[in-house]
C-alpha cells in the first residue's frame, strides 16, 4: 500500500508542492503566533510578583484556541485536496475520461472554496477538545490542591482519548468530502457506514503508517523544542534574561515542529486513508487499476471485496 500511494504521488509531484505549501502557511503562522504569544508576556506578565493575571491566561487560551483551529484547518485543507486527486487516479485511471488538466490543482480549488466551510467545521470540533486539554493542563499544573490535580490529570486523560477517536473519524470523514463534496457530518456518518459494512474496520485496525508519522512528527517536535531551548541558552536574548518564557517558549517551538511534520506527511497518510475509503466504495475500480494491489488485498482481506466479481 505504501509503495503504490508513494508512487503515485512521485507521478503527480504537485501533491509534494502542496504539503509544502502547507508547511510555509503553518511556518508562517507559528511565527506570527509566537510573537503575539511573547508580546502578550511581555506586556501582561507581572514580574514583581512573578505571577499570571487572569486576563492574561484568558488571552493565551484563547490564542490557543485560534491556533490549533487555523492549524487544523491548514492540515485538513491539504489532505482534502490530496484525498481529492487520489480518488480522482482511484477512479478515473485507465478510464476513457482519464485524470483530465492538472487533478491537483483542481481538487486544492474544491478544497478552498465549496468545501472550506465542511473543513473548518470538523476542525473546529479538534481545536475545541485541544483547548479543553490545555485548559485541564493549565488546571493541572497551577492548582495546589491535590485531589483538584488528580482529577484534572483524569479529564485530561478522557480528552485525549476522545481527541484521538475524532481525529480518527475526521481523516476519513475528509475523504469523504474530497470525493463528493459531502457536508461534514453526512460525511461522517455515511464514512463509518461504509467501512462497518465492507470490513474496512479490520483493514484500517492493521494500517501502521500513522504510527510511523506520529513517530516522526513527535521527533521533529522534540528537535524543535531542543533547538530553541539552545538558543536560548547560548544567545540568552534580552526578553528572556531571566529565563522567565523558556518553558513558554520551549513548548511552543516543540508544537510548532509537530505541527510541521503531520503537516508535511500529510501527503502519504491521505493517499492511504482515500485508498481504504474508495476501495470500500468501489473494489472493483482497484482490481481494473491496479490488479496486483487488488490481489494482494484481495488475499489478505477477502472480507473486504466481497460480493465483487473479479
Amino acid at each position: 500500500m505504501l509503495r503504490t500511494v508513494t508512487a503515485i504521488s512521485k507521478q503527480y509531484p504537485a501533491t509534494f508542492a502542496l504539503a509544502f505549501l502547507g508547511l510555509f502557511v503553518q511556518t508562517a503562522y507559528s511565527v506570527y503566533f509566537m510573537s503575539v504569544i511573547s508580546g502578550c508576556y511581555e506586556m501582561y506578565y507581572d514580574r514583581a510578583t512573578q505571577t499570571t493575571p487572569a486576563k492574561l491566561k484568558a488571552l493565551i487560551v484563547f490564542l490557543f484556541f485560534s491556533f490549533y483551529w487555523v492549524s487544523q484547518v491548514i492540515t485538513n485543507i491539504v489532505h482534502v485536496a490530496v484525498s481529492g486527486l487520489f480518488a480522482t487516479y482511484y477512479f478515473m485511471a485507465g478510464s476513457p475520461r482519464g485524470m483530465g488538466n492538472s487533478p491537483t490543482c483542481a481538487s486544492f480549488k474544491r478544497a478552498c472554496t465549496t468545501s472550506i466551510g465542511s473543513i473548518c467545521f470538523g476542525s473546529l470540533i479538534i481545536a475545541v477538545i485541544q483547548t479543553m486539554r490545555a485548559l485541564a493542563q493549565m488546571l493541572r499544573s497551577d492548582t495546589d490542591n491535590g485531589c483538584m490535580a488528580f482529577l484534572a490529570c483524569i479529564m485530561e486523560c478522557i480528552l485525549g482519548c476522545i481527541q484521538g477517536l475524532a481525529e480518527y473519524v475526521n481523516k476519513y470523514a475528509f475523504t469523504q468530502v474530497a470525493i463528493y463534496g459531502k457536508p461534514f457530518i453526512p460525511a461522517a456518518k455515511d464514512t463509518w457506514t461504509i467501512l462497518k459494512d465492507r470490513g474496512i474496520v479490520q483493514l484500517i485496525n492493521d494500517n501502521l503508517i500513522g504510527n510511523v508519522w506520529a513517530m516522526g512528527a513527535i521527533m521533529g517536535g522534540v528537535l524543535s523544542g531542543l533547538g530553541s531551548y539552545l538558543y536560548l541558552y547560548f544567545v540568552n536574548p534580552a526578553f528572556n534574561r531571566g529565563g522567565d518564557f523558556t518553558y513558554v517558549i520551549v513548548t511552543m517551538a516543540f508544537v510548532m515542529g509537530l505541527q510541521m511534520i503531520f503537516t508535511v506527511g500529510s501527503v502519504i497518510d491521505s493517499g492511504v486513508a482515500t485508498t481504504f475509503v474508495c476501495l470500500a466504495e468501489d473494489p472493483a475500480a482497484l482490481a481494473r487499476t491496479k490488479p496486483d494491489l487488488f490481489e494482494r488485498i484481495r488475499e489478505t482481506w477477502p472480507a473486504v471485496v466481497q460480493g465483487v466479481n473479479y
